[in-house]
């Protein structure tokens, strides 16, 4: 029958949590730029990020602004044109998960933000389950909605 090989690990189990939470960070950090990069080229569209202590910004080296600072794999964006509600639809439509509502925000937030005219703002979650072509079909599927 088949053998169990146990074998030990070099690293403390800090050093491996430690090491397990950066690979995640990378591989996350690596879609988010992907997607980012992206919605940032169309002009129609605005990223809901940096808000308060929440901070999503990366500097020139793809790492966030600060060592303490926490991403989270999550894009929140609005489109000018498009409600929020169609582009979860269309994207639902063929095999995108996403979401589009307010997210436990406060009124005073979106008044804040100046989000009171949109029906919510689009959210997708990118984590390290996830992978590159994710993000590209995601994309593609962004990029066949009329006036996108």
């Amino acid at each position: 029958g088949d053998q169990v090989v146990e074998r030990s690990c070099p690293l403390s189990n800090s050093a491996q949590l430690s090491f397990a939470r950066t690979c995640i960070v990378q591989v996350e950090t690596h879609l988010l730029n992907s997607i980012l990069g992206y919605l940032r080229k169309i002009s129609r569209i605005r990223i809901i990020e940096d808000v308060g202590d929440m901070k999503v910004t990366l500097d020139e080296d793809c790492i966030p602004s600060t060592s303490n600072e926490q991403r989270i794999p999550i894009v929140a964006f609005v489109h000018e044109v498009i409600p929020s509600s169609q582009i979860v639809e269309h994207c639902r439509n063929h095999g995108v998960v996403c979401r589009a509502c307010k997210f436990l925000s406060t009124n005073k937030f979106w008044d804040e933000m100046d989000l009171t005219q949109y029906d919510g703002v689009v959210r997708f979650s990118f984590a390290h389950y996830n992978n590159i072509s994710d993000v590209q079909r995601t994309i593609h599927v962004l990029e066949m909605l009329q006036e996108w």
